[in-house]
């Protein structure tokens, strides 16, 4: 809540709080507590907890509180959908021997919106974000949000570009050379690696002059992998990366590298999509039952 409040007020966006009771486990939840309650009582209950986490954002934030029952990520898709959310902000376990639970992943997935998966959040500041950027759509809609980001969190930026090792290209390898060509095969591919990486952040100039931002470009045949190993080696605090619209596909899997980091990552992730949504508007998310 208290991170989407933080981006609804930098965008001067709306805040919508959501909650989704599971009807199915409602009865459990009488029974762990030892309450009698019906779904209308529960409903009640929720939004009065709702409302006082609201009241802790900041006064220029116009929020608002929705509270469902149903399958929470179907609900949250919905409400997505009907509220026009270009965000939806969800917060996740932070241990790395517990797999992503199925509401953020399916979230991650099927949202019509990008989806701001938080772990162990803390002060609600950023200090190093990264962008996984492949040089194709919807890299560009990723990086523009990572610079937004970095402005907003006053972070360091770093952009990542992962090339399959040249020196493990066989086909590259028995490519005939020029005669007279000054450098080796490996070393052409990465001189054009760096040259491509240029100028696709060439269009993003004046606004990457605001902030602090490096690059690496980095090789491997798994690039999900060593983006993994990068990101915790260099203690980045939120991933950025575009992905593709949803689609039936979706509810299965994402692209390869984005379920990957999804689930491997210890940063927070933000999957990016595009969004046809006139003015942004900020989500933040829950699917645990508030404490009682």
């Amino acid at each position: 809540m208290a991170h989407g409040a933080k981006l609804a007020a930098a965008a001067g966006s709306r805040l919508i709080a959501v909650h989704v009771i599971q009807e199915g486990l409602l009865s459990d939840w009488m029974n762990l507590t030892g309450r009698k309650v019906s779904i209308e009582d529960r409903v009640t209950e929720v939004k009065q907890l709702l409302e006082e986490l609201v009241e802790q954002c900041p006064a220029e934030v116009e929020t608002e509180i929705e509270v469902r029952v149903g399958r929470p990520y179907k609900m949250i898709g919905q409400i997505v959908a009907e509220k026009n959310a270009e965000l939806l902000v969800i917060g996740a376990h932070n241990q790395p021997n517990r797999p992503l639970g199925p509401v953020a992943c399916r979230c991650a997935r099927n949202a019509p919106s990008s989806v701001l998966i938080l772990r162990d959040w803390q002060g609600n500041l950023f200090g190093k974000i990264a962008v996984c950027v492949n040089l194709r759509a919807p890299s560009d809609i990723g990086l523009g949000r990572a610079i937004e980001l970095a402005g907003i969190h006053q972070a360091t930026l770093e952009i990542i570009h992962v090339i399959y090792p040249p020196n493990l290209d066989p086909w590259g390898k028995a490519l005939e050379q020029p005669a007279d060509k000054h450098m080796s095969y490996e070393t052409m591919v990465r001189t054009r690696a760096r040259k491509r990486l240029d100028a696709f952040l060439k269009p993003f100039a004046r606004r990457l002059a605001a902030i602090e931002w490096s690059t690496v470009v980095l090789e491997s045949e798994s690039p999900a992998a060593v983006i993994a190993a990068h990101l915790d080696a260099e203690d980045i605090d939120l991933t950025v990366i575009g992905s593709k619209d949803s689609s039936w596909v979706g509810d299965f899997v994402l692209g390869n590298t984005t379920e990957r980091l999804l689930h491997d990552s210890k940063a927070s992730i933000l999957i990016t999509r595009e969004t046809r949504v006139p003015q942004p508007i900020g989500m933040a998310s829950s699917n645990a039952p508030p404490a009682s």
